[in-house]
């Protein structure tokens, strides 16, 4: 959902035919376009230009829009930076655990330390099988960088997506709600390229204790991402935001362990049954 339109136009402008040079040197003395002429057709040329490109540019946020799956964004987001967690190694072990072959056609869960630390997935989402991939600490841009290697090779029938949350860290480098939503849009619609037959689900990112000062840009990024799911007959958004607040509207800190960033048994328990509310219809 990739320099410049108006310099490849001119670029390409085929040279003056030389009936074109005739014409001009035949010109009676006097008749020749005076300089105000001249920048009045100059003028019209750019009008003319300027809405050939307004109309590419509807065309392409029309496309974006189209609700077709896989639909191409309008410009491609910048996934942001990749974290510190070895990657290569993280992959290898799951390429490991998988070493008798990926199990196809399955539900896989990925994402970040909410689904890593989900320990009870497989339970929790029964009757239906799934393989939980999650790997803690990890941003968007790492797993647009490995999708080949760990989405892929499942040809899943569904994915459950948990990505974003640590690209808005309310740390140094922290990415806006806005530039996250985009960044994610970006990966669900590489993994509808690579798994071409599933149905995604992505769970929205949870607003928690320890990262309150971003409340504002998680529910910008969820905003944006539920918006995009809209538009995608493949992508459906999975809200959780109701079951992990008190009776005022507040994130309940009594659902996180110490650190006031991860869940803890009772809030997995809340998180995994706002998870099966939406999916599990959809896929038994």
């Amino acid at each position: 959902m990739r320099g410049s339109s108006a310099d490849r136009l001119v670029d390409d402008a085929p040279p003056p035919m030389p009936e074109d040079r005739a014409m001009t040197r035949a010109m009676p003395p006097g008749s020749a376009p005076g300089p105000r002429r001249i920048r009045l057709r100059l003028l019209v040329a750019l009008l003319v230009l300027a809405l050939v490109l307004a109309g590419a540019g509807i065309a392409l946020s029309l496309a974006s829009r189209s609700g077709g799956a896989g639909a191409p964004l309008a410009s491609s987001p910048d996934p942001g930076p990749t974290s510190s967690v070895d990657m290569a190694e993280r992959v290898a072990g799951l390429e490991k655990r998988f070493a008798a072959g990926f199990p196809q056609h399955s539900i896989v869960l990925t994402g970040s330390s909410t689904i890593g630390r989900w320990t009870t997935s497989k339970e929790d989402l029964r009757p239906l099988e799934t393989y939980n991939i999650g790997i803690g600490g990890t941003t968007v841009a790492d797993h647009l960088a490995w999708l080949d290697r760990m989405v892929a090779p499942f040809d899943p029938r569904a994915v459950i997506v948990y990505v974003g949350a640590n690209d808005i860290s309310g740390e140094e480098g922290s990415r806006t709600g806005a530039q996250t939503a985009g960044a994610v849009v970006e990966y669900l619609q590489r993994v509808e390229e690579v798994a071409p037959d599933a149905e995604l689900f992505y769970v929205e990112i949870a607003e928690t204790p320890a990262r309150a000062s971003v409340g504002a840009e998680v529910r910008a990024a969820n905003t944006a991402v539920s918006a995009y799911a809209e538009t995608d007959d493949r992508v459906t958004f999975v809200p959780t935001a109701d079951a992990l607040v008190t009776s005022d509207g507040s994130v309940d800190p009594s659902l996180f362990v110490d650190d006031g960033l991860h869940f803890d048994e009772a809030g997995y328990a809340r998180f995994s049954e706002a998870v099966r509310a939406v999916v599990l219809p959809a896929l038994e």
